[in-house]
């Protein structure tokens, strides 16, 4: 028996389970939307329109992406780095939507928000780095912290936009990834003794991550963050097991704002009950199971530990991302303004999102057996 032959068949297998679970995913979002933002007592189409025009796009991308050989990142990863670095700088001179500056108005799309593309940006650089300099990285040498430099660089930027979760996220990853490289522990130690009190003094420095630490532990009756969580968990209990029926959810009325976007999620618990919530959950745990299929495959490949850094890391964004976001609306985990990959409202988000896809399908379509 083959088994390179079997290996192929089975890659190939993981990588059209993981599209099918990513296009539902963006399916049920643009459902959920439109109940969210059509089927209420004052509709608004634009939200859906929108969604629906940046679906569209990103589906594009992705099936045009997953047409070039996977060596094709390697050769953008420093120049989109250098321009994602820009653009990260460049937003931080734009003016402040809801209290922060974390998107470029462009013309005919809307706003840009730079921070999505980091993550992608991120994940080939490290991809490539460890690639290129796995024994020396492993081992604690410079390359090691040329690396932690760079990706620490880009969570700062990021941090100056007001935004700790995509750098938590981006830190996480990156952990994992050297760990799955081989790394040493003492030297992943050595970087959380360093990082940790930077996240931690970027959250005691900002009033309003302070408020919402407080709000959580303390669950204050007329706090913003606080009214938002309790109206969620009401809006999840109110589905119980299956849940209301699509459009016909209350909560999205006047109970929670801009439901559409970081809360949609308690209003597929609302109008989908139960069974749509552990749906959601399922999706996503699939995604990170054959994600992982898919790395571990690629692994023993000839020349495909690139590869295989490149699909787990950009899985674990997607993944982690998402129970992140499923953790605070159940009030599992602190307040954060974060979406739902693929299912929440937001251009940015999904193009990037099926940019990453088409991404983890051209790996998947060029490694050499």
């Amino acid at each position: 028996m083959n088994l390179s032959h079997n290996k192929n068949v089975d890659i190939h297998i993981y990588k059209n389970i993981y599209f099918s679970v990513c296009i539902v995913l963006s399916i049920i979002g643009l459902i959920v939307i439109y109940s969210t933002t059509v089927c209420k007592s004052t509709p608004v189409y634009n939200f859906f329109l929108k969604q629906i025009i940046a679906t569209i796009i990103g589906l594009c991308l992705c099936i045009s992406i997953a047409r070039l050989k996977h060596q094709y990142f390697r050769i953008i990863t420093y120049p989109l780095l250098i321009l994602t670095a820009l653009l990260l700088i460049t937003v931080l001179f734009m003016p402040e939507i809801k209290g922060s500056r974390r998107w470029i108005p462009l013309p005919f799309i809307g706003n840009f928000q730079p921070s999505e593309l980091a993550k992608f940006s991120i994940v080939l650089f490290t991809a490539k780095f460890i690639d290129k300099h796995r024994s020396k990285i492993v081992n604690g040498k410079k390359e090691f912290w040329i690396l932690v430099g760079v990706v620490s660089s880009f969570c700062v930027l990021i941090l100056l936009q007001k935004d700790i979760g995509i750098p938590a996220i981006i830190f996480c990853v990156t952990c994992t990834l050297l760990f799955i490289a081989g790394i040493d522990i003492k030297y992943l130690i050595k970087l959380l003794v360093i990082v940790l009190p930077v996240f931690i003094g970027a959250l005691v420095t900002q009033p309003h991550r302070v408020n919402r630490i407080k709000q959580f532990f303390l669950d204050r009756e007329k706090s913003i963050s606080s009214y938002q969580i309790k109206q969620s968990i009401f809006a999840i209990s109110r589905g119980k097991f299956f849940g209301c029926g699509l459009g016909r959810g209350v909560f999205k009325e006047y109970y929670i704002p801009e439901i559409h976007t970081d809360f949609i999620f308690c209003t597929i618990g609302e109008e989908l009950g139960f069974i749509g919530s552990l749906l959601i959950v399922g999706a996503f745990l699939s995604l990170a199971y054959f994600g992982s299929l898919i790395a571990h495959r690629l692994y023993y490949t000839q020349g495909g530990f690139y590869g295989s850094m490149l699909v787990l890391g950009l899985t674990l964004y997607t993944v982690i991302q998402a129970y992140l976001n499923i953790a605070v609306v159940t009030k599992l985990f602190l307040p954060k303004g974060i979406g739902l990959p693929f299912v929440s409202y937001g251009g940015s988000s999904m193009v990037v999102n099926f940019i990453t896809l088409g991404t983890i399908l051209s790996v998947c379509n060029t490694t050499k057996k």
